[in-house]
């Protein structure tokens, strides 16, 4: 009976001082660095203010202090948007031109006969585009087009077969092309651009955005929707690949890399109206790797539903430079999980009621001048400074972030519009503000008041 008692004496001993142990081990680890709880506190603080954002035909609700950051978006073609370089096209015209003439000394003469447009350039429908022809192949223009929207420039690079005619859908693409500001949230269906917007339906469209985090730097979500053509791809779900990545792991020798990698969550989910699987997980140190959050979450989509497109998105930690597992996460695992179960339920298809406001931080000067498709800046009384007779009133009322329109001028049509007595041409203008409209000029229906109406943009075939 002694032995026992002292036997029960020594486990309890041991129990207490393993109990001792770890609790010193771990109070130890929560001093060092930045403390658990002002972390947890830094991480709700960060959704105290969000803001809505839009990106292709969707938004989603993000904090403030968050940037977004448009990668690559397609309709048919890309669209590259640069700020304030409308005035460079002149310099990146003959730029591609000294490329046209490298690609063609790579293609047989036999084949560059296929292709007689191959360094012509060609004035577009918007004042100042320039349209040029270059070669991607043996059997395939590679067609540049430099579009200036107000004083910012917008590049759309497709391909087309010698036989396809292109330039209709380009100029569709420049008449439809306008400039949004940020934070712009537009009321009409389209796409959503880096500082653009487009009301077009593509055959093809692909858009993808980054979110960078200012409170977890080295944090990056990634987003990727694309719409689907006539069939869904095959295979490409989350278990598989990751089963096959286990697979190749043992086949090289990184079997035990591989079980070390910790699964926080892998399910179905339901994500709006996209059904689709998430892996969340997160990776060991290895070599100059450090241990890493890698999530994922993708659903195919439906077929040729630009509503409902492929959605593939990630998130992950330890990022530096854009390279993964660089430096140690400033995100734990319940915060990396609660940052993704916030962001994610919040993207939805843009509706024409989460149009925001354009805001703006100061009034604009009275007498301020700003041509035909520059953004309105300044909600008030506009003037049209033609000098020729335009249809319509020279004095309007326009609201802050609507596109300032051109207008139909008297004189200067074509000869054949003349002929028929249609003696108007459509005219890009200057707008004068002259007058700050109070903001219950928009609280009334403009259309019944008989106000002219600012979304009056002349179409090309209006003249």
């Amino acid at each position: 009976m002694k032995w026992i008692s002292l036997r029960k004496f020594i486990v309890a001993a041991f129990s207490l001082m393993v109990a001792v142990v770890i609790h010193v081990f771990y109070s130890k680890m929560a001093i060092v660095g930045e403390p658990m709880e002002a972390r947890s506190q830094k991480f709700e603080k960060m959704f105290e203010k969000t803001k809505i954002v839009c990106f292709g035909r969707f938004v989603m609700e993000i904090p403030e202090r968050v940037t977004l950051v448009y990668g690559d978006a397609t309709v048919n073609g890309d669209i590259k948007f640069y700020r304030d370089d409308s005035e460079k096209i002149p310099e990146m015209l003959a730029a591609r031109l000294s490329e046209i003439e490298r690609e063609q000394k790579l293609i047989p003469d036999y084949s560059l006969s296929n292709f007689p447009l191959v360094g012509k350039v060609i004035d577009g429908v918007v004042p100042g585009q320039k349209t040029v022809f270059g070669i991607a192949n043996s059997i395939s223009y590679k067609i540049h087009s430099y579009i200036p929207v107000g004083n910012d420039l917008f590049i759309y690079d497709s391909k087309a077969f010698p036989e396809n005619n292109e330039i209709p859908f380009i100029n569709t693409v420049a008449n439809s092309l306008r400039s949004r500001a940020e934070g712009e949230i537009p009321v009409a269906p389209g796409i959503c651009l880096d500082s653009g917007f487009i009301s077009i339906d593509p055959t093809f469209e692909k858009i993808s955005i980054g979110l960078r985090f200012h409170d977890f730097p080295d944090v990056h979500i990634s987003i990727d929707a694309r719409k689907n053509q006539d069939y869904l791809m095959e295979g490409g779900g989350l278990k598989e690949s990751r089963e096959a990545a286990r697979i190749r792991a043992e086949a090289h020798g990184f079997g035990g890399f591989f079980s070390r990698i910790k699964v926080l969550r892998e399910s179905q989910r339901q994500l709006g109206a996209w059904a689709g699987e998430e892996i969340l997980t997160r990776r060991p140190a290895y070599k100059d790797d450090t241990n890493a959050h890698e999530f994922r979450f993708f659903s195919l989509g439906e077929v040729d539903n630009a509503s409902h497109p492929m959605l593939d998105i990630q998130l992950d930690s330890g990022v530096k430079g854009n390279a993964k597992a660089k430096i140690k996460p400033s995100i734990t695992d319940a915060e990396a999980l609660a940052l993704w179960d916030r962001i994610l339920p919040t993207i939805r298809l843009r509706q024409p009621s989460d149009a925001a406001e354009f805001k703006q931080a100061s009034k604009l000067p009275l007498g301020s001048v700003k041509k035909s498709e520059d953004i309105c800046p300044q909600s008030g009384w506009w003037e049209c400074l033609e000098k020729r007779k335009i249809e319509g009133e020279r004095r309007r009322l326009f609201k802050a972030g609507d596109k300032l329109p051109p207008v139909l001028a008297d004189g200067g049509a074509s000869l054949w519009n003349t002929l028929i007595g249609n003696t108007h041409q459509i005219a890009a203008v200057e707008w004068k503000l002259m007058e700050y409209a109070p903001p219950s000029a928009f609280s009334v229906d403009t259309k019944s008041a008989g106000i002219p109406q600012a979304d009056n943009d002349m179409k090309e075939n209006d003249a």
